[in-house]
């Protein structure tokens, strides 16, 4: 049966002349990958892009299990995020975790208000290293994995202010250079824990 979903668009790949295969987050489903056929003629707003918020129109193939795209109909569209290196860089790791574990991540409303929150705040130029962070962590923490148990006690005790001040804050418009290379240093930290200790596949 047809059915609406809201979805995040999280990855994009061309499938021959007309296809387009997307990977999705929607609250009911969770992650999964459909296709939409793309007309040469179609106006841009229907043309998936990354990181759009769009309701889609999902119909089943009837000789398998694979869902098509029927309709588009765009909500948001958060292209701003492809002008800032640092931002479309970020967004696209966060993005890319998500469909690389799509089998470990829950069908949940609160992943995909969590997702939409980052992609919002990487569109408003929020500073991307700390959205990442903030991202990553309550990912973590929400799945069940014991960062404060495990990961936190490895961070070294200077850092450990820094972090706290970053995790518990709003993100900020922008953070000096120092500042940023803090920031990115507790995100490497925290990535390479992740691949130790998690069954997470880490995206390069």
């Amino acid at each position: 049966m047809p059915e609406h979903e809201e979805a995040l668009v999280l990855k994009t790949e061309a499938s021959g002349e007309s296809f387009i295969k997307l990977y999705v987050l929607t609250a009911e489903s969770g992650i999964f990958l459909c296709m939409k056929r793309v007309s040469k003629k179609a106006n841009s707003s229907t043309i998936p892009d990354l990181f759009d918020t769009a309701v889609i129109h999902l119909e089943t193939s009837q000789q398998g299990t694979m869902r098509f795209v029927k309709e588009y109909q765009l909500k948001q569209r958060r292209d701003v995020i492809g002008q800032n290196y640092h931002s479309l860089r970020s967004a696209s790791r966060l993005s890319q975790l998500l469909v690389k574990n799509a089998s470990h991540m829950p069908e949940s409303e609160w992943l995909f208000r969590l997702t939409e929150r980052a992609f919002d705040a990487f569109a408003a130029g929020k500073a991307p290293n700390v959205v990442l962070l903030k991202s990553l962590y309550l990912l973590l923490k929400d799945e069940g994995y014991p960062v404060r148990e495990s990961w936190w006690p490895t961070l070294r005790a200077d850092l450990r202010e820094t972090t706290k001040c970053l995790l518990s804050k709003p993100s900020p418009a922008h953070i000096d250079k120092p500042e940023q290379n803090t920031c990115e240093r507790i995100e490497q930290h925290l990535t390479q824990w992740m691949r130790h200790q998690t069954d997470l596949i880490i995206p390069d």
